[in-house]
């Protein structure tokens, strides 16, 4: 797992030479491409609808290649023979730039987004393999963690991939970004106590409105409810909420007034550090209820009771088949 970590964490952030995408301009912790360029910080990725990297060559550059030993920098001066894993750190290209694999700039975004967070998914079940060979105060701190990070890497998946999606308007060619069969959108449900809000990034939000639901007040409890039209099976039941500093809402998940789980928004309390006070790509995070029998034509509900300025939302449910990431 240890080894396998920083390429998994690489791929789901930021990869090609680009660095982590998180946003520089507030937590450092979630995605946030856009904060990297156009402030005072800055101006790393340089990316536009055509075009992405940072020029670092002596002869158009910053002259940063310049800095290396004599034979090396000959070799990152020239896109031909710099590294994959460090083209966009030397270079400004096209995301349609064939890399050395034969994928384009773009794709290999895409794929590897995907890649990264699917290995993230594979530590949880590493880590359980482990349980009665750990004490159980060290074993539960660490499995916790690791569910967390399975939950935030698919929010940066979905995240940067939106992200490159909509500035480029190039399509994955495997059809996943912006396409989730698997999900209902919070903003889709029928809503009671709920209002929908409008997220900022906006690629930190599912869907085609980039929105999310929040409770009409901070005194109000919120009902979001849905039928599900999905096929009768057992999925994995997920929810994408984000948990904000300054309260700690409370949920509760049923189906057919069936309690699948109920859950608060206090990870403030859990994972060491306080991820933001709005709602973006820091607060944004996944429970998951496993192995939960689903009729097709049953209804689902979500309430959401807030709690403070913590204003129980919501952002999506997946049903997911055995087995499927999402």
């Amino acid at each position: 797992m240890s080894m396998a970590s920083w390429p998994a964490y690489e791929n789901y952030t930021g990869n090609l030479g680009i660095q982590t995408l998180t946003d520089i301009l507030y937590t450092h912790f979630g995605p946030n491409p856009a904060s990297q360029d156009n402030n005072g910080w800055g101006q790393w990725t340089r990316a536009d609808n055509v075009s992405i990297g940072m020029d670092r060559t002596v002869k158009n550059g910053t002259g940063n290649a310049g800095q290396y030993a004599p034979a090396i920098a000959k070799q990152f001066e020239n896109i031909e023979t710099t590294p994959d894993n460090l083209l966009l750190w030397f270079h400004h290209v096209p995301y349609t730039q064939r890399l050395k694999s034969g994928k384009t700039v773009i794709q290999h975004f895409y794929d590897a987004h995907y890649a990264g967070a699917a290995t993230a998914q594979t530590f949880v079940t590493q880590w359980q393999s482990l349980r009665g060979r750990i004490d159980t105060d060290r074993f539960e701190d660490v499995l916790f963690k690791q569910i967390f990070q399975a939950g935030h890497a698919l929010v940066w998946r979905d995240s940067i991939n939106q992200f490159y999606y909509n500035l480029s308007s190039i399509p994955d060619e495997a059809g996943r970004v912006g396409n989730h069969s698997y999900r209902i959108e919070a903003e889709d449900m029928h809503l009671d106590g709920y209002k929908t809000y409008a997220v900022k990034p906006f690629h930190t939000a599912s869907g085609r409105t980039h929105s999310a639901i929040v409770t009409s007040a901070n005194t109000t409890t919120g009902s979001a409810s849905a039928n599900v039209t999905f096929a009768s099976g057992v999925y994995d039941v997920a929810v994408n909420y984000y948990d904000v500093i300054g309260g700690r809402a409370s949920y509760k998940l049923s189906i057919n007034n069936r309690t699948i789980g109920t859950w608060k928004g206090d990870l403030e309390d859990k994972l060491g550090h306080a991820p933001s006070s709005y709602l973006d790509g820091h607060s944004a995070t996944r429970i998951t209820f496993r192995n939960v029998t689903v009729v097709r034509g049953s209804r689902v509900t979500i309430v959401g009771r807030p709690d403070g300025i913590e204003a129980a939302p919501v952002d999506y449910l997946s049903f997911l088949p055995l087995g499927i990431v999402d």
